[in-house]
């Protein structure tokens, strides 16, 4: 089922999640401060593609910037930390999102601090609410130049202790639901010649986890996934990359991030020495969007502080 949410003009900023020593507060720019509760996003601001500038995106050298109607950016997950940051970065970046989450009133909520923003509640891992949703998305506000797939669930147990259940609830959001968007997206992309797919794995997607199993394949899925697909479509005029995360303060990192002993000990151990914030993976999905990353293909970004090093 698609439920399509429309919003207005809102109040920028999102409530910041818990500051742990040495970590940077971190706005993005005209958006207000990062840090949602989760790993998903939200909203709308009018209903139009209206004329405007392009998103402001660094330029090929001899190549010059047509001024043309904003970009049309989906981004999946939109409800949640990683998903509303990116959002937002877009958002203040010139894109026209396309927010979509299966939490719709959140959807709503974010949309509405965007402007041209709309939500749209969908589940990803539904292949014919995916359809829904990519007609709708045509017909409110164009076919869209980049797809960020942001949706992701994560849950901790031994795989002997893995109901068949949840097994398929992490495999269908974070495996199946980039294949179905990618499958209805693209086609368009191929068709303009030009586009962009960013997906968002993990640093589990290209090493082991302990009583994680079904997160890390289903991340380990993606990340050859992204690759497979920048080899088929490169050549279309699309490109396709994928970012890992490591520990980043939303939600999913509830395991984690409030025992402070636990987060001394990760800081100790990790470069940076601090965790991750929604805005460093935003600003990852804005840098790969960007014509800065024209020649990244198949590419696979760790941020996370180091903790792969």
């Amino acid at each position: 089922m698609l439920t399509v949410a429309g919003g207005h003009s809102a109040s920028r900023g999102a409530p910041s999640s818990p500051r742990w020593p040495g970590s940077p507060r971190r706005p993005v720019p005209g958006a207000g401060p990062q840090g949602t509760s989760r790993e998903e996003v939200a909203g709308e601001h009018s209903a139009g593609g209206g004329t405007s500038s392009s998103p402001r995106r660094p330029g090929i050298p001899g190549e010059p910037q047509a001024q043309t109607r904003a970009r049309v950016a989906v981004v999946t997950g939109a409800a949640g930390g990683i998903g509303a940051g990116i959002c937002r970065r877009l958002a203040a970046d010139g894109f026209t999102l396309a927010c979509v989450d299966l939490r719709a009133a959140d959807v709503v909520g974010l949309a509405a601090e965007l402007p041209g923003a709309r939500g749209y509640g969908a589940d990803v891992s539904d292949a014919s609410a995916v359809r829904e949703l990519a007609a709708a998305i045509a017909g409110d506000l164009g076919a869209p130049w980049l797809l960020v797939n942001a949706a992701g669930v994560f849950s901790i147990q031994r795989l002997v202790d893995l109901e068949e259940a949840e097994w398929d609830r992490i495999i269908d959001t974070n495996l199946k639901g980039p294949y179905l968007t990618c499958r209805e997206f693209m086609p368009a992309m191929i068709g303009a010649g030009d586009g962009c797919v960013i997906n968002i794995a993990s640093t589990a997607g290209v090493r082991g986890g302990r009583r994680r199993a079904a997160y890390c394949a289903s991340k380990g899925g993606l990340v050859l996934l992204t690759r497979s697909l920048a080899i088929d479509h490169g050549q279309d005029g699309i490109r396709v990359n994928c970012v890992c995360p490591g520990l980043i303060d939303t939600e999913m990192a509830d395991w984690i991030r409030h025992d402070e002993q636990a987060m001394a000990e990760f800081a100790a151990r990790t470069p940076s020495g601090r965790i991750g914030l929604p805005a460093d993976i935003a600003d990852a999905v804005a840098f790969l969007a960007s014509d800065q990353a024209s020649y990244l293909q198949g590419a696979v970004m760790m941020v996370d502080g180091g903790g792969t090093a």
